[in-house]
């Protein structure tokens, strides 16, 4: 299962590079990140009323792409380079240093190793649906359908960190949590009329 090389935009690129070369002070990076080590892929934010009315993630939206950086003392960090409202308009975002890093490069290199994806090339992304506190792995195939998820620790809502989930499994836990989010928020807001005496 090779992940399918897609390569970021090249402000995206262009401004990761500039991330990378100033964090050696003195010595700015000289060689460009090759692609297995950089990886860059897209990160997607999912609407909660996506997931609720059964549209799954259609309607994701492109929010950042993400690079890999690892320094010459194998330090590790993901950097986040946002893609903003007009076309072509990037930014640096962040820079996610340590542990998850490291924790989250090293799991996609068990993903080869994996049975269920060896029948199928995957491009990597990373979805985030914030109202259920969902952060995975996104491994998107050329139909929807066959996509996989990896959750990424914390996990809530029933998700288990590091499992391989298949899009119908996924997408079912998604929904059902969708649902206990929305009857919870509701039973909220009537709970607080009461005690506002409306």
């Amino acid at each position: 299962m090779p992940i399918k090389e897609v390569l970021a935009p090249q402000k995206s690129a262009n401004l990761f590079k500039d991330w990378a070369s100033k964090q050696k002070k003195g010595r700015p990076r000289k060689r460009p990140h090759a692609y297995e080590e950089s990886i860059p892929h897209k990160d997607f934010h999912a609407g909660l009323n996506d997931i609720i009315s059964g549209k799954a993630l259609v309607n994701a939206q492109l929010v950042a792409w993400r690079h890999f950086h690892t320094d010459a003392k194998e330090n590790h960090a993901l950097v986040e380079i946002k893609v903003g409202e007009k076309e072509d308009e990037h930014v640096l975002q962040e820079a996610h240093f340590g542990p998850m890093a490291f924790d989250y490069k090293l799991l996609l290199s068990k993903l080869k190793e994996l049975e269920k994806l060896k029948n199928e090339d995957f491009e990597l992304a990373y979805l985030r649906i914030f109202a259920l506190r969902i952060n995975t792995i996104w491994l998107r195939a050329d139909q929807r359908d066959n996509d996989f998820f990896i959750p990424i620790a914390p996990c809530f809502n029933g998700f288990v960190a590091g499992e391989l989930y298949s899009s119908p499994d996924f997408l079912k836990l998604a929904q059902i949590a969708a649902q206990r989010f929305y009857q919870n928020t509701q039973a909220k807001s009537l709970e607080d009329d009461d005690l506002k005496g409306g």
